[in-house]
């Protein structure tokens, strides 16, 4: 993956109509959550789609992840059913036996988060930032 395209997802929403972002964006504007520490220790490998990636656990995430999710059901967005897994995408149609050891661990310091629309372009996606929110402090 592209540097500036490194990116780990708290809520998948799909396509979204354009009259719909902004129902997006005040859900997340809703969001109140104070700045964390994200260490990504684990590296892992889903053979079924064949993605190498980073993550990691933090109840901080896990409950703006929680939060976020719950505030766009209600508003009526569709999201994934299955769990929120917090990682970061490293590399796209790999191929290994099996999982890459951890190198070492990164702490990400979190203090904002940012609604997002992914576009197909030359070379893979593109990600335009649509709105951005700042932990409280």
């Amino acid at each position: 993956m592209r540097r500036e395209t490194l990116h780990l997802t708290l809520a998948f929403l799909g396509e979204v109509p354009s009259v719909r972002v902004a129902d997006a964006a005040a859900v997340a504007g809703g969001m109140v959550f104070s700045p964390f520490t994200l260490t990504l220790d684990r590296v892992d490998y889903w053979k079924h789609n064949r993605i190498v990636w980073v993550g990691g656990e933090s109840p901080e995430l896990a409950t703006l992840a929680a939060s976020l999710g719950h505030g766009l059901r209600a508003a009526g967005f569709r999201l994934e059913a299955r769990p929120f897994v917090a990682h970061m995408t490293l590399l796209r149609d790999a191929r290994c036996a099996e999982a890459p050891a951890p190198a070492v661990q990164i702490a990400w310091p979190v203090s904002e988060f940012t609604l997002v629309e992914s576009r197909l372009a030359p070379g893979g996606s593109r990600y335009d930032i649509v709105g951005r929110w700042l932990a409280a402090i």
